[in-house]
């Protein structure tokens, strides 16, 4: 198949589509609906082998996205990282507010880890300080992974 460019057609696809929500009729709506999902697909179908040359090359659809991968990935994205210096976070989760159980079961599971100096919560303001020695933690690549999610989501002030 030639290869044209879809880009007016699809920006006019998707156009008539949203504009059609407007009418009182819905078949308009379901008629540009169903053209920018056909020209949507025969774009993929042009672009295949540019879209599975990016997924092998990025180890496929699930390695391109973000995801956390492990209870602690997904505790350190739960939170909001208000400080770091190597060694030494502060990082902030309202459901600690109010709730000893979970502080402690934090506190718990944090200091269990290797090269953790010290795990301290607040209830009052939902607050966990985490001192740490960071070449004992960055032979864990557990752990230097979620100290490099740290690092790079702390916020700017």
């Amino acid at each position: 198949m030639k290869q044209m460019s879809l880009g007016i057609p699809l920006l006019g696809a998707a156009a008539g589509t949203i504009l059609s929500l407007a009418l009182p009729s819905k078949r308009a709506h379901i008629v540009c609906g169903a053209v920018w999902a056909g020209l949507s697909a025969l774009h993929a179908w042009q672009c295949r082998k540019k879209l599975i040359q990016d997924l092998k090359k990025n180890g496929g659809f699930l390695a391109m996205t973000d995801f956390p991968q492990s209870k602690l990935d997904f505790f350190v994205r739960a939170v909001e990282v208000a400080s770091y210096i190597p060694g030494r976070a502060r990082l902030y989760a309202r459901p600690l507010v109010g709730n000893a159980a979970l502080a402690a079961q934090v506190e718990r599971e944090l200091s269990g880890a290797a090269g953790m100096k010290s795990v301290r919560t607040n209830t009052t303001t939902g607050s966990i300080l985490i001192e740490y020695d960071p070449t004992a933690l960055r032979k864990n690549p557990e752990l230097a992974r979620m100290e490099e999610y740290i690092r790079t989501h702390v916020k700017k002030r």
